[in-house]
């Protein structure tokens, strides 16, 4: 009994209890297909999947609910729910703007519910995709990271006119008008915050990991990025046998440096360093990773490259750094480094063995005199 009552005389309730399964049923789906391509070591890009997986989710929803309605009298009843929709695709998944496939998808919704030679159904088609048009507007225009008030009046204006559209095809009254764009309202500010909340919880995680990754110093990723990364990649060489190749280098001398000019200096040098490198590794590949991994050691990680073929860029490193001016207060600071490089073998039973390799190689250059490349 209580369950009629709840569903037949609070129907903004049960659609708002609606809209939040719809949104925590897509998070799971979401979870669970990123799990499953990641066992199956299948590299999607998380927006790109989140965009075409909500996409064709709320796709089947929508139709699977307009198949409910579609031969009664009632099949304005989904309308707040296509906004809440579009407003999903647009502000949550942020779906690029596609014509080619955004027209089909409107045409087989008109035909499915026969309304494909009414005219209001062409200004409502035409409204919804203006309405999608101006809110990645607002998302890609507005500086504010989540301009809430823009995304309400915006809605608020577009629903307006929505609901005029269906007044006028379906022959509602006025109240029945009323009480929709205020349940469209209550329905806006729910999914706005709910989005908002949602994406300021997405940037405190990624400025976790990036505080956690990266080196405050040279703003390249740290050694626990590194350790992360390179039993990965020990496992994907062990599962799919792809080649990966390492670097390693150190400044040598360091500690005089910092003795001789100073912490401050020293800490110019580093930032050098890394600008260097990472400009160097730019210029060939951007999958080769670059890392701090010590004081004044650092390791840069070539997945997909054999040891044969990481010469040039380990030349250019090397020659870049040892080429460079490093001056700092009208004070020229000598600077040079030692490398070693290495590739994962077949007999390496982990990842350790691999970065011991590149390490002894790495010393046997400062055994010869530093200012050397060794490859073992």
């Amino acid at each position: 009994m209580l369950t009629k009552y709840v569903l037949q005389e609070m129907p903004l309730l049960t659609s708002l209890f609606f809209i939040f399964g719809v949104f925590i049923i897509y998070e799971i789906l979401f979870d669970g297909v990123k799990s499953v391509l990641s066992l199956k070591e299948i590299n999607i890009e998380s927006g790109i999947l989140k965009a075409q997986l909500g996409i064709m989710y709320l796709f089947i929803l929508l139709f699977g609910l307009q198949a409910l309605v579609v031969n009664h009298q009632a099949t304005w009843i989904f309308i707040n729910f296509q906004i809440v929709a579009l407003i999903f695709c647009a502000v949550f998944l942020d779906a690029p703007v596609n014509y080619p496939i955004f027209i089909p998808i409107v045409l087989a919704f008109m035909i499915f519910n026969s309304a494909i030679f009414y005219w209001e159904s062409w200004c409502f088609a035409l409204t919804l995709f203006l309405f999608y048009y101006s809110l990645k507007y607002i998302k890609k225009k507005r500086t504010n990271p989540f301009p809430f008030i823009y995304y309400m009046l915006d809605g608020l204006f577009f629903g307006t006119i929505l609901w005029s559209l269906a007044r006028i095809k379906f022959s509602l009254n006025g109240t029945t008008i009323f009480q929709q764009v205020s349940y469209l309202i209550v329905f806006e500010i729910f999914v706005y915050s709910y989005i908002g909340f949602f994406i300021r919880d997405v940037r405190v995680k990624h400025t976790l990991y990036e505080f956690a990754h990266l080196d405050a110093l040279t703003h390249v990723k740290n050694f626990a990025a590194f350790d992360n990364d390179i039993h990965a990649l020990f496992n994907q060489h062990q599962s799919n046998d792809i080649n990966v190749a390492m670097i390693m280098f150190d400044i040598d001398h360091f500690k005089s440096i910092n003795d001789h000019y100073g912490h401050l200096v020293g800490d110019k040098v580093l930032q050098q360093v890394a600008d260097i490198t990472q400009t160097v590794i730019n210029a060939n590949d951007g999958n080769i990773r670059f890392y701090r991994t010590g004081g004044e050691e650092f390791n840069v990680i070539l997945p997909n490259y054999k040891l044969s073929e990481i010469d040039s860029i380990t030349q250019e490193i090397f020659t870049a750094i040892n080429n460079s001016q490093f001056k700092f207060n009208n004070q020229n600071v000598d600077v040079s480094v030692s490398v070693g490089s290495s590739e994962i073998r077949e007999n390496d039973l982990n990842s350790d063995e691999f970065y011991s390799r590149v390490d002894d190689a790495l010393y046997q250059s400062k055994r010869n005199g530093r200012m050397r490349i060794t490859k073992s």
